[in-house]
């Protein structure tokens, strides 16, 4: 019994890299908003309540979600400004 293997073109194989190094980038952007608004949380929630440090992470994971929306939106990105 012999095994054929998938036999896959160079236009085929580079669709296939951009679409994992895509799939890459948008599982890091949710991990970096996740981990910071739990970091956020935790600066709040913390005896000293460190609102600074609670800020700059809230910022941090707009900034991450803002890119998961341009991802989503293909190249046509835009920014509307709206939280």
């Amino acid at each position: 019994m012999m095994t054929t293997a998938a036999r896959l073109t160079p236009q085929k194989t580079r669709h296939l890299n951009a679409s994992l190094h895509q799939d890459h980038f948008t599982l890091a952007m949710h991990q970096e908003a996740e981990n910071a608004l739990a970091m956020a949380l935790h600066y709040l929630r913390s005896s000293g309540s460190n609102v600074p440090g609670a800020t700059r992470k809230a910022v941090q994971a707009l900034g991450a979600l803002n890119r998961l929306e341009m991802l989503s939106s293909g190249s046509s990105a835009r920014v509307t400004g709206r939280a």
